[in-house]
């Protein structure tokens, strides 16, 4: 038996998961989102989020961005998906992509995209929303670096879209706060939020305890706000090696492009991203993505970048 007042040594108790729900409304009204409770679904972490979408839903085909996080990538291919490359330009997957695709779903990143770092403006998704409801398609929309944008997400632009909003607290505030919720309204809320506690999907009460007070009592927005601030700073300093990101957004990451192998800068002493690692096809794209956020100072990351600058300008092609 659990001592009164303490919830989370044993199983989640519905009023563990009422306060979590109350918790998740508090974090996407940060995001402009004006949820109810029962609209919230809470799972861990965002990779758990879109894999309940996906399982609950039935989904059989998705449209994935031509260049996209591995995670997307890695859970087409374990449910055996047909799977749609959805193209792009630099402001983002191409509407009309998206309606020749003619999928059950799609998962867009517009706010940081993972891994170029851009954000694709507000005509673009609205032109997306259009699409979507002409195609049936549902649009998943992953936020989880939406917080350290000052813009709001897909799901805010029209109220009666086809949407679901994935957001996580792990890219934002603390990696191993492995806490995201899940929003969108009517039926499809209502599946998955039935679905969420008869599988695994859900989280251990003792994270959820600490995800609530973490909202409750503004830590998150401190964190938030840090990040913030020292993104900024990592983006300026990458901006001196890298020039062509002047003007981009402040990211955690950037995508250079370059024909220079991973293997090269491993070999320098940096780790990096192949563009394999975020495309069915990555010679269309081909390059690299260097995560700013993973330097333990400014000190390492300006080596770092210091070194993989000179590999893209020793293997430019004319």
């Amino acid at each position: 038996m659990n001592k009164p007042g303490m919830d989370w040594p044993g199983y989640a108790s519905d009023n563990l998961i009422r306060r979590l729900r109350i918790a998740g409304v508090r974090w996407l009204e940060m995001r402009g989102i004006m949820a109810r409770p029962e609209e919230v679904v809470p799972v861990a972490g965002g990779q758990a989020a879109l894999a309940a979408i996906l399982s609950v839903l039935d989904i059989q085909s998705l449209g994935i961005e031509e260049q996209t996080y591995s995670g997307v990538i890695a859970l087409a291919r374990g449910r055996a998906l047909k799977a749609a490359d959805l193209h792009m330009d630099s402001d983002g997957v191409l509407p009309r992509s998206l309606l020749d695709a003619a999928v059950d779903a799609a998962i867009l990143t517009p706010t940081l995209h993972n891994p170029t770092g851009k954000i694709w403006p507000e005509a673009r998704r609205y032109e997306l929303l259009t699409a979507a409801a002409r195609s049936g398609t549902l649009l998943i929309e992953d936020d989880a670096y939406g917080p350290l944008a000052d813009i709001q997400p897909m799901a805010t632009l029209h109220p009666d879209a086809s949407i679901l909003l994935v957001s996580t607290l792990s890219k934002t505030v603390a990696p191993g706060l492995r806490t995201g919720f899940i929003w969108g309204r009517g039926q499809i809320i209502e599946r998955l939020s039935s679905a969420m506690y008869a599988t695994s999907w859900g989280m251990a009460p003792l994270m959820m305890e600490v995800a609530i007070q973490s909202i409750e009592s503004g830590m998150v927005n401190d964190q938030i706000g840090f990040q913030r601030l020292e993104i900024e700073a990592r983006h300026r300093l990458a901006t001196t090696f890298f020039p062509e990101m002047r003007g981009h957004p402040p990211s955690p990451h950037i995508f250079v492009r370059t024909f220079a192998s991973a293997e090269l800068f491993e070999a320098a002493g940096v780790r990096v991203a192949s563009s394999s690692a975020f495309s069915r096809r990555p010679e269309a794209n081909p390059g690299i993505r260097i995560s700013l956020s993973a330097a333990p100072s400014r000190v390492t990351l300006d080596i770092a970048l210091s070194r993989c600058a000179e590999i893209v300008r020793a293997h430019a092609r004319p």
